[in-house]
């Protein structure tokens, strides 16, 4: 996926995805990238990706746009290009890398549709929709309330099954699985990060972070404890371990969320909202964190999202409107 490297004065530069067909740039909050100056236009530029090239446009601002110290109306971008826009520089990168998402597939979505009935109506949620998802991508489901991702990541997750269509983890088809395999599934392969945390209120956050361990038959006592002291240790909640979930934050609580979804080594990470009832600092303080263990630890993560934030920091973004994968 193409991005864009914002770099201004000393500060360390800023990645943003280019996620979408059409990216303005400017002051205004409706910009999808934002740039505070003065010397900035309300809408200053606009990025457009035709097939797989990409474009840079003025849209009649005040200061100019400049691709590589030439002013231009409008430009193709290549990699290692730099936009000026003010004091900004904006370096265009197309990552090869994260491009080719044939190899290392851990997610197979083909063909998939899911109806439900509502009385004598079927209402369909996702619509003839195909995906594929890389080891260690860091990759958002967007869209509306109502668009489908919620109901494609309980797909993958394996706490639905699909009208229609096929749906392959780790290469293995889940279609006419028993219950004890997908179980089997969750358990092992999959973690799971809800917006309510679903932590069990009458244990401690080092009880939660255990919990699904015990239901691993070959993690023994010892290795138990190093995964709970581990994980606690890694989101930075060492000093509560024995706290139950009323004692926590809202944030903190989420912190336990994701210690426990890792403790399983699980291959992928699927997480609902994962922000949604989070302050602004602490939603990012989240983000990072898990952005961080992604690269560190390179677990696969699959958000459902309409939050910007999310959006800006992953690999890829798949944006979905009335069950169907849009451009």
């Amino acid at each position: 996926m193409a991005k864009l490297l914002i770099h201004e004065d000393q500060q360390p530069p800023r990645e943003i995805r280019l996620y979408k067909s059409r990216i303005k740039i400017g002051r205004a909050s409706e910009c999808e990238i934002q740039l505070s100056s003065s010397g900035v236009s309300r809408k200053h530029a606009l990025i457009t990706r035709e097939g797989d090239a990409f474009f840079i446009e003025d849209l009649g601002s005040t200061n100019a746009i400049f691709l590589n110290d030439e002013k231009v109306q409008r430009a193709a971008l290549k990699h290692g290009d730099r936009i000026g826009i003010h004091q900004f520089v904006l370096e265009f990168v197309e990552d090869a890398a994260t491009e080719d998402i044939s190899q290392d597939k851990v997610v197979l979505v083909e063909d998939v549709s899911k109806e439900y009935a509502l009385g004598k109506q079927v209402v369909p949620a996702l619509q003839h929709v195909s995906l594929t998802v890389a080891k260690g991508e860091f990759m958002a489901l967007a869209g509306p309330s109502g668009s489908g991702k919620s109901t494609l990541l309980n797909l993958i997750g394996c706490i639905d099954t699909p009208t229609s269509g096929r749906i392959c983890i780790e290469g293995n088809d889940i279609g006419g699985k028993s219950p004890d395999e997908l179980a089997d599934l969750r358990l092992n392969t999959l973690g799971f990060v809800f917006q309510t945390f679903n932590l069990l209120p009458v244990l401690s956050a080092r009880e939660n972070v255990e919990y699904p361990l015990l239901q691993q038959r070959d993690v023994d006592k010892n290795e138990r404890q190093k995964r709970i002291a581990h994980y606690l240790k890694v989101v930075g909640l060492e000093r509560y371990a024995h706290h139950r979930p009323n004692e926590l934050s809202g944030g903190q609580r989420q912190r336990v969320a994701i210690a426990r979804a890792l403790a399983t080594h699980p291959k992928i990470v699927l997480a609902d909202e994962p922000t949604a009832n989070l302050d602004h600092k602490t939603g990012e303080d989240i983000l990072r964190l898990m952005k961080q263990l992604n690269q560190e630890e390179g677990t696969t993560f699959i958000f459902s999202t309409h939050d910007a934030r999310v959006m800006e920091m992953a690999d890829r973004v798949i944006e979905l409107a009335d069950g169907q994968i849009t451009e």
